[in-house]
């Protein structure tokens, strides 16, 4: 991730650098505004013999003062104050010189502020009256003295009024100034209010906040409060179909703030790095935003961040990218969007599924992921830049793993880091590459489904020649997509239906899970099991939003997808008779197509096949039924059910395979058995056995009878 550390602009205020030199020379013409300023109050101030008493009543003077006009007191500001007065409208007229001097010979923050947002000359004289006081505190009494009130320690508008405008017309025309759509307010370039009682606007007190300060001092950072928000996008890599697309959208952004650009896509692969190069076209630096954490904040909170968000386009030439390809179906992510699109006022570019709906206008490009000959394509030009020993394997990571520019340039990195570990210039193989694509994508899931840990091997499950069989034969076509669709061009043949879809039907306990975890290790490949019980949602639409999410980030992590529970979803079609039966048909149908689709592997297992429907299980390319395990096969799951490094005691396996239970049941007991042992710091026996086989059948409602456990029964008895 590209920090976010502070970056100079311009240069620090250490003695001698440009920058240093204008807020010198400014605050020295601020100094000589005040001193005249003070001159004049102080030759104002002798006209009232009762000035002492100021805060207890209101004098003649006072009264006179109050209703002269301002033509009037424009005279007496031009006239009070004797040849100090001229003095000092000399020396401003040299300090004035001198900044614009310094800003000539490299451009400071403020003037290049004063650029970008089109600030008035009084509007920048504003900020350096409340820049002043961060550089010198001795301001804060001068404005006290100055505004005649100890309290009034801080920059108010009149104050800026009083110092750096005389004529009344040119006043009112800069009091426009502090209106709330101007930039000064609309950007937070300038704070305002916190005052604990009611005070008209020209005189509540006015203050920068701390990113303010920093910026006008030299140092350009991201608002520490938009961190948590925002991160940088990493340099982009462009296949060759989205050059064009990048292009035209540079076009659009160069129209400046407040462009929205809306990128269309089933997901943000590929949309990402079209936005990127854009952007960095145009020397604009990209931020995406979060979304989430957007929309959940409060209306308030959410103008405050549009404002920031508006502030930091400006300060760092910044543009925004949302992924809102979630969005579709909830509300509140939608009105986020839509607050964006219309409030925020910078380059935004809004990645989503269908066309906004926005009052502002909005450019449209449709932007498709990388396909898999771009994706090779994109590998083979990244991994060129160092060595590496791969021949024919980027057809199977293509295959594998869905990854658009900006996702390849990381893993080759990732893979080159762990290839250096080995030895300095060591080159990068294939393991290298797919270990850090498993790990470039290894969280896409993490809230939508449970991952597994493989611990199974092909020697581990017991199952029939013909399902062992199967289960290889499902394994290899994974493993050979690449050489079948790509070197011998299959692929171009087939439209979609690439994915290996699969069922695994079987009574609990049969072996599913245990098969689905030693096809992920022989892979190499990360498990994670979705229940679709808990997927299922009874709101219309809900389902198929939940199954698309759970795709999408299938995609990214090239990860197997194991469905739990699958009668949950696929359970036998009825005549539809509602808008429910008929929704619940369109997600069934929208499984099974994302199914054959997905460029992994997706397995639906079910301990009820005969609650399918036959039309869905045609539409798989393989049906594995697990049966439930004979006495052979459960003699041979004792057998190896306890580990070679456990404790066992000579154990009876030709009774143990009379007990009608299946391998996951085994397993159970096996596993109970031990601690049984354990505890009594004893090797495993029959005896724990059968007390851990008797509280299984408890826990599965079996009874416990002299014909199934013979002379054992009073061992299997609680």
């Amino acid at each position: 991730m590209t920090s976010l550390a502070a970056r100079p602009v311009a240069t620090s205020t250490e003695t001698g650098n440009p920058n240093a030199d204008y807020l010198d020379a400014q605050l020295e013409r601020l100094r000589l505004l005040l001193s005249r300023r003070v001159n004049w109050l102080r030759s104002h101030w002798q006209r009232d013999d009762l000035r002492d008493f100021r805060h207890t009543l209101v004098t003649d003077a006072q009264a006179d003062d109050i209703l002269a006009s301002e033509e009037e007191k424009d005279r007496a500001w031009g006239t009070d104050g004797g040849p100090e007065a001229q003095r000092l409208t000399e020396a401003i007229a040299t300090a004035s010189a001198r900044a614009t001097a310094a800003a000539e010979t490299a451009r400071p923050p403020l003037e290049l502020l004063a650029g970008l947002c089109e600030l008035s000359p009084f509007e920048k004289d504003l900020l350096v009256l409340c820049l002043a006081p961060e550089i010198d505190p001795s301001f804060l009494r001068l404005y006290a003295y100055v505004q005649d009130d100890a309290r009034a320690t801080h920059a108010t508008l009149q104050l800026a009024l009083s110092l750096f405008v005389s004529d009344p017309a040119e006043r009112r025309r800069a009091r426009d100034g502090w209106l709330p759509w101007a930039p000064l307010r609309r950007l937070r370039l300038v704070q305002g209010g916190g005052s604990s009682e009611p005070r008209p606007s020209l005189v509540q007190p006015l203050w920068l906040d701390e990113r303010m300060v920093d910026y006008l001092r030299g140092f350009n950072h991201l608002d520490e409060r938009l961190l948590g928000m925002l991160r940088p996008t990493p340099a982009p890599l462009l296949a060759a179909e989205h050059e064009a697309i990048a292009a035209l959208v540079t076009r659009c952004l160069a129209r400046g703030d407040g462009t929205v650009v809306n990128l269309l896509g089933a997901s943000a692969r590929g949309a990402r790095d079209v936005a990127a190069a854009a952007c960095r076209t145009l020397g604009t630096r990209l931020f995406a935003l979060d979304l989430g954490r957007f929309a959940t904040e409060s209306p308030t909170r959410r103008g405050e961040l549009c404002a920031l968000l508006g502030r930091e386009a400006a300060l760092l030439a910044a543009a925004y990218l949302v992924d809102a390809t979630e969005a579709a179906g909830d509300a509140t992510y939608q009105a986020s969007v839509r607050e964006l699109t219309e409030s925020l006022g910078a380059i935004l570019i809004v990645v989503s599924r269908a066309p906004l709906e926005a009052e502002t206008p909005v450019s449209v490009f449709a932007v498709p992921p990388p396909d898999r000959a771009a994706q090779r394509e994109l590998w083979h030009a990244v991994l060129s830049a160092g060595p590496h020993s791969l021949n024919g394997e980027i057809d199977a990571l293509t295959q594998q793993f869905d990854l658009a520019g900006a996702a390849i340039v990381s893993a080759v990195a990732a893979a080159r880091e762990r290839a250096g570990l080995r030895a300095p210039g060591s080159p990068v193989t294939a393991d290298d590459l797919w270990q850090s694509c498993r790990e470039q994508s290894g969280q896409a899931l993490g809230d939508l489904a449970r991952r597994i840990d493989p611990c199974f091997t092909w020697t581990d499950i017991v199952v029939p020649e013909e399902v062992l069989a199967q289960l290889r034969e499902l394994a290899s076509q994974v493993e050979l997509r690449g050489h079948v669709y790509e070197r011998w061009g299959f692929g171009a043949q087939l439209s979609r239906g690439r994915g290996v879809t699969a069922l695994f039907a079987g009574a609990s306990g049969t072996g599913k899970t245990m098969a689905a975890e030693i096809i992920a290790r022989h892979l190499r490949l990360d498990l994670y099991r979705i229940d679709l019980a808990g997927v299922v949602s009874k709101y219309i639409g809900e389902t198929e939003k939940n199954l698309r999410r759970v795709f999408d980030a299938g995609e990214r992590s090239g990860a197997i997808l194991l469905f739990d529970e699958a009668d949950a979803l696929f359970g036998t079609r009825t005549e539809v008779r509602d808008s429910h039966d008929r929704y619940a048909n369109i997600e069934v149908n929208y499984l099974l197509q994302r199914m054959e689709d997905y460029a992994g592997l997706a397995i639906l297992a079910t301990n009820r096949k005969a609650a399918l429907d036959a039309a869905f299980l045609r539409r798989l390319r393989f049906t594995v039924e697990f049966p439930f395990p004979d006495a052979d096969s459960r003699r041979a799951i004792w057998r190896q059910v306890f580990p070679a490094r456990a404790q066992v005691d000579s154990l009876d396996h030709g009774f143990l395979a009379r007990l009608e239970i299946s391998g996951g049941h085994i397993r159970a007991i096996a596993i109970n058995a031990a601690f049984l042992a354990a505890a009594q710091g004893a090797p495993i026996g029959m005896a724990h056995v059968l007390r851990a086989a008797g509280r299984e059948y408890g826990k599965l409602g079996k009874p416990i009878g002299a014909a199934e456990f013979g002379s054992y029964l009073g061992l299997a008895k609680p």
